[in-house]
């Protein structure tokens, strides 16, 4: 009797831990920043600014409303001298042309024959716009892929390769420039609605001419300013990001369940705390009790069975994003690489290392360990 008793609580044992196991997607806010390519020391990011406008602009745009808008994020903008100074010339806006467009429009039946047909007519105009931005800052070029394979081909061949031995590999020391330019030379196209009467859209666009350039002449004003602005904070900027994560926790009525489900309204609740530009320290410390708890689950459910497994895997897989979210890429790299052994959707094991990769190589060309860092003021 004893016997049996035994095998009966052993049975009931493993019937718990090989239950079915659904793991379901539970999200959670993150704030954090989108790191510079260019390095440039806290107390020196500073930046001033001007805009120029050609005659044809002025009437339509107000430079002082243009310069108000360039902003580098983190950085502190100054009446002049800057470490980074910019200038903002929109130097022209002309109508190329208007020429009239038409379309025709073909039914046709099941045997290819045209049952019916209708030309449809419309305008077209174009304008040409000239601008550029003179950015005068530090700036390191970007060397070419193939230019720095070359190099690295000679250096690896030269030890054992008699004609490579003396080869002399020189370095890119121009690393860093005084500014770039960006260009903003292009047209710009309006085309009007389409008419059955031939007359009617070169009538109408006749009527409107002068509030189709305006319109156009302010888009290229918009554009010119919002591609400056997405090209110097790539440079320079620690933009902020707001972005949804997710963790994978147990859909179940247990014991283990329960604890998951306290476990996600903490990582919630504290990453809630989050600011793109404010030290993650506390929060860092704040989250060790549930780092804590989901490595726990890797020796709780040590069967190579599928629940176990899949439990595992959302132990990893939760350890991985929270540590990249905390700015500890390679901590995730590590729980990735024990989620792609755990043999069970290996696939999120490598998206998480490449994601990983990527937080290391931006904070490698920023020279910085953090996506949260302050803004001068």
């Amino acid at each position: 009797m004893k016997k049996i008793i035994i095998f009966i609580l052993f049975m009931s044992v493993f019937s718990s831990k090989a239950q079915k196991v659904d793991l379901d997607r539970f999200y959670f806010n993150v704030s954090y920043q989108i790191l510079p390519k260019e390095p440039v020391p806290f107390e020196k990011r500073t930046f001033s600014s001007r805009v120029r406008l050609g005659g044809a602009l002025q009437s339509y745009v107000d430079p002082i409303s243009l310069n108000d808008k360039i902003n580098i994020f983190g950085w502190k903008k100054v009446e002049e001298n800057g470490t980074v100074d910019i200038e903002l010339n929109l130097e022209d806006f002309v109508e190329s042309g208007a020429s009239p467009q038409t379309r025709v429009d073909e039914k046709k039946d099941k045997d290819g024959r045209v049952t019916s047909r209708t030309e449809y007519y419309s305008v077209s105009s174009t304008y040409a716009a000239r601008g550029y931005a003179k950015i005068k800052g530090p700036h390191t070029p970007a060397e070419t892929d193939a230019k720095v394979q070359a190099e690295k081909t000679i250096q690896a061949a030269a030890p054992t390769n008699r004609f490579l031995k003396n080869a002399v590999v020189k370095k890119d020391t121009t690393a860093v420039t005084d500014g770039y330019n960006i260009s903003f030379n292009g047209t710009l196209e309006y085309k009007s609605k389409e008419y059955t009467d031939p007359s009617a859209p070169m009538k109408e666009f006749r009527l409107n001419r002068g509030a189709i350039r305006d319109q156009k002449l302010r888009e290229f004003a918009d554009n010119s300013l919002n591609n400056f602005n997405a090209n110097i904070n790539y440079t320079y900027g620690f933009k902020p990001k707001n972005d949804n994560e997710i963790l994978w926790i147990l859909d179940a009525k247990s014991d283990e369940g329960n604890a998951q489900i306290e476990a996600i309204q903490a990582v919630k609740a504290l990453f809630a705390t989050m600011k793109a530009d404010e030290p993650i320290d506390d929060l860092k410390s704040n989250m060790q009790p549930l780092i804590e708890y989901f490595d726990s689950l890797k020796t709780k459910y040590p069967e190579d069975n599928k629940p176990s497994r899949k439990l595992r895997y959302s132990a990893y897989y939760n350890l991985a994003v929270i540590y990249i979210m905390l700015d500890q890429p390679e901590k995730a790299i590590a729980e990735s690489e024990k989620l792609i052994a755990n043999d069970y959707d290996k696939s999120d094991g490598k998206g998480l290392i490449e994601k990983a990769n990527k937080l290391i190589a931006s904070f490698k060309a920023s020279k910085l360990n953090t996506t949260h860092n302050p803004a001068l003021k």
